[in-house]
């Protein structure tokens, strides 16, 4: 139950993204011809794409964590023994989760706060509220990704998990499609 409920979470985040970054590109392109060959551009161009790219920042947040594909420094991480990264993932899983709840939190306040304001874009009308409404869903989807690394590292003694999907002693899919070029050439 709780897989499919994953999958069709992860199904809904991905279409989200998706089109959002197709409809962003699609506007760009014509907005620049609009104002560029007919001298004529669109009021409310900008508006939709500071929505969708709010849209694709905080709705992509869950799915970066999902796949280990977020900006992270890991020096410390590397330099450590099996333990220690252990260790370490605890610690970053503990307090990433604690950190997206508390944002989920302040970010449902904020947009409260602004719909209290009775705020709205100025070409669309559209309340500002709904602007960000894709901040806490993001925090949120992130905060159960991380709990969701934290309890795969406690299931799993002998693997560590870096998110809930990729563990480290699985070798990516460019590092293991490149061990088998080199095998081949050396086989030939």
């Amino acid at each position: 139950m709780f897989k499919k409920i994953e999958t069709i979470i992860e199904k809904i985040e991905e279409w989200v993204v998706s089109l959002s970054v197709i409809i962003m590109a699609i506007l760009m392109v014509v907005s620049v011809f609009m104002r560029t060959v007919l001298n004529n551009s669109l009021t409310f161009s900008e508006e939709i794409g500071q929505l969708l790219l709010i849209i694709v920042s905080f709705f992509g947040i869950g799915y970066c964590v999902r796949r280990n594909r977020h900006v992270n420094m890991s020096m410390v991480f590397d330099a450590a023994n099996k333990k220690g990264k252990k260790v370490m993932m605890f610690i970053v899983s503990i307090v990433s989760a604690a950190l997206m709840i508390l944002l989920f939190v302040l970010s449902i306040q904020y947009i409260m706060s602004v719909a209290k304001l009775g705020r709205t874009s100025p070409a669309l009308r559209i309340p500002m509220s709904w602007f960000y409404i894709s901040l806490p869903i993001g925090f949120i989807i992130a905060a159960v990704e991380y709990i969701r690394t934290l309890v795969a590292n406690l299931k799993h003694k002998d693997k560590v998990y870096i998110s809930s999907e990729v563990s480290l002693e699985e070798t990516p899919i460019e590092e293991s499609t490149m061990t088998n070029e080199k095998t081949e050439i050396k086989e030939a």
